[in-house]
C-alpha cells in the first residue's frame, strides 16, 4: 500500500501538542430561518479521530465546514491553532471546466512544496483507481470518480487534521476497501487528527477512538467507540474480514498483470528508441509559495475552457473581418479628415478590453465561488482577498492582451491599405493613456460588482450579454462612432453608457482631435464615481460564506 511522501521544500512550524488543535465554543449557525447549529462546544486535540454520526440534516456537515474554515458561525467562537494544515473532502463536487484531474494535484504539490515522482503518483492514481484520467476534465469525471480524486486530495498535502465527509458515497465495495487502507495507513497509522462525518457506524468503528451523535444542530451523545460497540455490538466485521481476504488478492493480482503489461510496452519502447525509462518527477522539492499555483490553476482553466481563448483570440478577429471591411471602403471625412475605418479599430479595441471586465473576470469568480474549488483553495490557507486579487491581475492582462490583439489584426487586415500608423495606432498617444487606464479600472470594478451581484453564471450570462450589447453599439464597436454622435437621438442615448466619460476623450485623442474641454471636468469625476460605486458596492455586496 503507497504512502505519502511527507518531504516538503517548506519548513512547516510545528503546533503544540498539548493544547486543541481547533476548539468550538458556544457556535451557532443560521440560514435564514433554519438553525443548523445550536450552542455547539467541541474540542478536537493532537491525535484524536472523532466519529460525527447523526441523521441526513442534522448539521453534521455544517459543523465540518466551521472546523475547517469553509464556514463561518453566525455567532460563538472558532479557535484553531497558528501553523495549522487542515486537508479536506467534501460531497460537492463540482468543479469549473477546464480543470483536469492533474491541474488539482499539481496544485496541492504545489502549495505545500511536496516532492513526488511518477511512479509515486501512478501508484496512488491505481490504489485510487482514478489512473488514466489524469488528464480529463474534473467535471467529465463520474461521481464516484470524482469522489476518489477528493479524497486524495485531502490527504496527498500530509495535513495535520483531516475531515471527511460521507466518504464512502459513489465508492463501490472494491474502490471503497483500497481507500479506507490506504487512510489507515496515512492517518490512523501516523496518528493523525481526523474528524470522520458518517451516518455509518461502520466507518467509525474502522478509523475512530471517539464518537458524538448529532441531531437538529445539537450534540445529543459523545463518548468512546470500543464502549459504544461493547454494550451494542457489531455485524459488519465478518464481511469485512471476508472481502480483505478476497478482493485484495483479486485487486492484487490485477494491479500485477498492468505492471507486466507496462513493463513489456515500456522494453519495446526502450528498444525501438534505444534510451532508458526514466521516472520524471511531477512535482519538484521546491518551494512555490502559495499565490504562484493558484494563478496557474486559473491560467489552466483559462486556457483549457472554450471561452477565454475564443472571447480573447478569436472574436476580436471576427468582428474586425465583418466590420472593418465594411466600413474600410469609405472615404475621409471631409469635415474633420478623419478615416471611418480607423475610428471604428479604436472602438473596437476599447470594447474588447471592456469587455474582459463585463464577462470574464465576474465569470471566474462565480464559477470558482460556486464550486468546490473555494473550498479546495481554503483548504491550502488561501485567503478569498488573494483569489479576487488574482482573478484582478489576470483580468488585468487579459485586458491588455485584447487591446493589442485588435490592434495587431487591425493592421494585418488593413495597414497595407492605409498604412499600420494610420490603422492601428492612435493619432495623439499621450492624451489617449490616462483614459485608457481609467476605462480599464471601470472595467473591472464593473466585473467585480457583476460578481457580487448574480448567485449563479446562468442568470449572469443572460443579463451581462443584455447589458453589452447596447454598450457595445454605444461605445462604436459596431459602427464608427461618429455615426452615433451624429445622430439626434442616438447621441444622447450614449449617456447611459458607463463607458461614455473615458471613452469619448480616447477615441477624440486616437483620432488626432484632442482638445481638452471643459466638459471633461465633469467626465473625469463621473468616471471615478462610477468606478467607487461599482467597487464600493462589490465589497459590500460579495459574500464568500454560503
Amino acid at each position: 500500500m503507497p504512502k505519502l511522501a511527507t518531504k516538503t521544500g517548506l519548513k512547516r512550524k510545528p503546533f503544540d501538542k498539548k493544547k486543541p488543535l481547533v476548539e468550538l465554543k458556544n457556535v451557532t449557525k443560521k440560514y435564514k430561518n433554519k438553525v443548523a447549529l445550536d450552542g455547539i462546544d467541541f474540542v478536537i486535540k493532537s491525535g484524536d479521530r472523532i466519529g460525527i454520526i447523526g441523521a441526513n440534516g442534522s448539521g453534521k456537515s455544517t459543523m465540518s465546514e466551521i472546523i475547517g474554515g469553509i464556514r463561518q458561525p453566525t455567532s460563538g467562537e472558532v479557535i484553531r491553532q497558528d501553523n495549522l494544515v487542515i486537508g479536506l473532502q467534501f460531497q460537492d463536487s463540482k468543479y469549473p471546466i477546464g480543470i483536469s484531474v492533474m491541474d488539482m494535484i499539481k496544485y496541492y504539490l504545489h502549495t505545500f512544496s511536496i516532492e513526488m515522482s511518477e511512479s509515486q503518483l501512478k501508484e496512488l492514481l491505481r490504489t485510487y483507481q482514478i489512473n488514466g484520467f489524469e488528464n480529463k476534465f474534473i467535471e467529465g469525471l463520474s461521481g464516484g470518480q470524482q469522489q476518489r480524486l477528493n479524497i486524495l486530495l485531502s490527504v496527498i498535502h500530509d495535513p495535520d487534521l483531516v475531515i471527511l465527509d460521507e466518504v464512502s458515497t459513489g465508492l463501490d465495495i472494491e474502490v471503497r476497501a483500497q481507500i479506507f487502507d490506504f487512510l489507515k495507513q496515512n492517518i490512523v497509522k501516523k496518528k493523525k487528527a481526523m474528524i470522520l462525518v458518517t451516518h455509518m457506524m461502520s466507518e467509525v468503528e474502522d478509523f475512530c477512538e471517539k464518537y458524538i451523535y448529532v441531531h437538529n444542530g445539537v450534540i445529543k451523545d459523545a463518548g468512546k467507540v470500543k464502549d459504544l460497540i461493547k454494550e451494542y455490538g457489531s455485524v459488519h466485521e465478518y464481511t469485512w474480514k471476508m472481502f480483505e481476504e478476497n478482493k485484495k488478492a483479486d485487486l492484487k493480482k490485477q494491479y500485477e498483470e498492468e505492471e507486466k503489461q507496462a513493463k513489456e510496452k515500456a522494453d519495446k519502447a526502450s528498444n525501438k528508441k534505444k534510451k532508458n525509462k526514466v521516472d520524471h518527477l511531477i512535482s519538484e522539492n521546491k518551494d512555490y509559495g502559495k499565490n504562484w499555483p493558484l494563478i496557474s490553476l486559473m491560467l489552466k482553466y483559462y486556457y483549457k475552457g472554450f471561452f477565454v481563448p475564443f472571447f480573447l483570440l478569436a472574436y476580436p478577429i471576427l468582428i474586425l473581418f465583418l466590420q472593418g471591411f465594411a466600413f474600410s471602403t469609405m472615404d475621409a471625412d471631409p469635415n474633420t479628415g478623419i478615416l471611418p475605418i480607423h475610428s471604428l479599430v479604436g472602438s473596437i479595441s476599447m470594447v474588447q478590453a471592456m469587455s474582459v471586465g463585463i464577462f470574464i473576470i465576474p465569470q471566474t469568480i462565480l464559477e470558482f465561488k460556486n464550486s468546490v474549488l473555494m473550498k479546495r483553495i481554503g483548504a491550502t490557507n488561501i485567503k478569498p482577498v488573494f483569489f479576487v486579487i488574482s482573478v484582478i491581475f489576470i483580468g488585468f492582462i487579459f485586458i491588455m492582451i485584447a487591446f493589442l490583439w485588435t490592434l495587431l489584426w487591425a493592421g494585418i487586415f488593413f495597414g497595407h491599405k492605409f498604412g499600420w500608423n494610420v490603422v492601428a495606432l492612435p493619432s495623439d498617444i499621450l492624451p489617449t493613456i490616462p483614459f485608457l487606464i481609467i476605462l480599464i479600472i471601470t472595467s473591472i470594478s464593473l466585473g467585480m460588482m457583476f460578481a457580487s451581484i448574480f448567485k449563479s453564471t446562468t442568470s449572469f450570462i443572460a443579463v451581462s450579454n443584455v447589458f453589452y450589447l447596447p454598450v457595445a453599439f454605444l461605445s462604436g464597436g459596431f459602427v464608427p462612432i461618429e455615426m452615433i454622435t451624429n445622430s439626434e437621438i442616438l447621441k444622447y442615448v450614449t449617456y447611459i453608457n458607463p463607458f461614455k466619460y473615458c471613452l469619448d476623450p480616447f477615441l477624440a485623442a486616437w483620432n488626432g482631435k484632442f482638445v481638452f474641454q471643459s466638459i471633461y471636468y465633469a467626465y473625469i469625476p463621473i468616471s471615478l464615481a462610477i468606478i467607487a460605486v461599482c467597487i464600493g458596492f462589490a465589497g459590500w455586496k460579495l459574500r464568500w460564506q454560503a
